[in-house]
């Protein structure tokens, strides 16, 4: 859809996803091919090695400089987002806290889940309540800022206005949940079928995963798998529920994110009329804007 909003609008492509950014991990992250980024512009991929860290703060540090560079050409900067908090940190801003800890992570790593969000129950149940007691990753960042930063997690401020320096339109594509699910199950297959397993080798040989990259849907279980931990079929079955539960944790963020039209979709067709709505939407608001320039109109 990103691809076919793009092509109409003279737009170009912005990842906002935490994995993409990785170099080497392809097949596992389904990057669009290389044909694909010839016809347009993508940005926010391959920028850093497997073995590093890459958070939130260095997406912003990287997507505000090119966003501005996109708009400066005269083209659209169409977002295609994967990683909830990285959207919402670029729209809405956030208190960025204490730099992560590796050290404490860890440490807090080797802990069960339900144990963390006691422990965070007890220093802030408004922040325990909102992060749930199974979102590890978010336990952990909230007693890390609890331990070093200024501020609880409650006290740090969620939604604002958007920054005001860009127009927004939020869209997002909602299939019934027995579709998503089955579409989820083929495209696991796909990415494993594409060679995952030997990517994943790869990169172990080249100089391994950083404690981010490492954790990412699949990476986690086909590192498991050559553990011993898991047969092949119990790291395929894990890999498919592990995005399912992924997928409902983005919907409820999203369905709680400002300002969002919602299109519902059965088939890739209805993905193709979504796009020429949305694209049409695009040029009322640059006309509106005061920026006529040509535009591709494609059927």
């Amino acid at each position: 859809m990103a691809m076919a909003v793009a092509e109409r609008v003279r737009g170009e492509i912005l990842s906002v996803d935490a994995l993409k950014v990785y170099r080497g991990m392809d097949a596992g992250t389904a990057k669009p091919s290389i044909t694909e980024r010839k016809l347009i512009p993508h940005h926010g991929i391959d920028i850093v090695n497997p073995n590093e860290e890459f958070s939130v703060a260095e997406f912003l540090d990287y997507a505000e400089p090119l966003l501005a560079d996109i708009v400066k050409r005269g083209n659209v900067p169409v977002l295609d987002v994967t990683a909830p908090y990285y959207l919402k940190a670029l729209v809405y801003g956030i208190e960025r806290g204490p730099g992560p800890n590796p050290q404490f992570r860890a440490a807090m790593d080797r802990m069960p889940a339900a144990e963390l969000a006691a422990i965070l129950l007890k220093d802030d149940p408004v922040a325990a309540q909102r992060i749930g007691p199974a979102d590890k990753k978010r336990l952990v960042r909230a007693l890390e800022m609890i331990k070093f930063g200024r501020k609880l997690p409650s006290e740090v401020k969620q939604w604002g206005q958007p920054r005001a320096d860009y127009r927004w339109i939020f869209t997002g594509v909602r299939w019934p949940r027995e579709i998503l699910y089955e579409r989820i199950r083929l495209r696991a297959q796909a990415m494993f079928d594409a060679g995952w397993l030997d990517e994943v080798q790869r990169i172990l040989a080249a100089g391994g995963f950083s404690s981010t990259s490492g954790k990412a849907h699949g990476y986690k279980r086909i590192q498991e798998y050559l553990r011993g931990a898991l047969t092949w079929q119990e790291c395929v079955e894990q890999t498919v529920r592990d995005v399912k539960q992924f997928a409902r944790k983005s919907m409820t963020f999203f369905k709680g994110f400002p300002k969002v039209q919602w299109l519902d979709v059965s088939s890739e067709t209805e993905i193709d009329r979504a796009s020429m709505y949305l694209a049409q939407e695009i040029k009322d608001m640059l006309k509106q804007c005061g920026h006529e320039r040509p535009m591709v109109d494609l059927p």
